[in-house]
């Protein structure tokens, strides 16, 4: 069974992939020998958990000591940084032309109103298309490489716009969502 889905950055990558005009390397030397021609070892290492020594290994060829682990970081890695022009050019086509961002989420949500916190236990389904200022500052955020946190404040904003508070007036909707629990998360656009 493969692994769900439960981060915002990673969602996001996924989704962008729809939209690349050529495919990345499949390999996972020619993936490497990718990041490599556009990072040095010492910046690539940390973010695939792996000595700087190794990466130079495993370009060249010797995957003796690769981990299924590194092997999935080598590939998320790769959906984070290919064709990243490509990537802002249809964020801005699907912003300037009214498209719609639909985020797919199974979540546990807490509030925080004028009257404290609450958790909400349940755990929901939602599918929702966000509001076009979330989306955006969502797509800035991640053209910033923000950290997970802060896309998922983003994230549970639009949310909190397009589904909880969308029945009330605006002088009523003074509570703050927050995602408490992510089990997934898709994007589509």
């Amino acid at each position: 069974m493969p692994l769900l889905n439960t981060s915002v950055t990673h969602a996001l990558d996924l989704a962008d992939a729809r939209h690349w005009t050529r495919q990345p390397p499949k390999r996972p030397i020619a993936r490497l020998r990718h990041l490599l021609h556009h990072h040095s070892p010492s910046v690539l290492a940390p973010r695939l958990f792996a000595y700087p020594q190794a990466l130079t290994r495993w370009a060249e060829g010797d995957l003796n000591d690769l981990t299924s682990a590194q092997a999935t970081l080598i590939e998320r890695e790769i959906y984070r940084t290919w064709q990243p022009d490509v990537r802002r050019r249809a964020h801005q086509q699907i912003l300037d032309r009214g498209g719609c961002v639909t985020a797919q989420l199974h979540a546990r949500f807490a509030y925080t109103t004028l009257n404290g916190e609450f958790h909400d236990p349940r755990l929901l389904r939602l599918t929702e298309d966000l509001p076009a200022l979330h989306a955006r500052q969502l797509f800035d955020a991640r053209h910033h490489d923000a950290d997970e946190d802060e896309l998922r404040r983003i994230l549970a904003d639009g949310i909190g716009e397009a589904y909880f508070f969308r029945a009330l007036p605006a002088d009523q909707q003074q509570a703050a969502v927050t995602i408490s629990d992510l089990h997934l998360i898709q994007f589509h656009y």
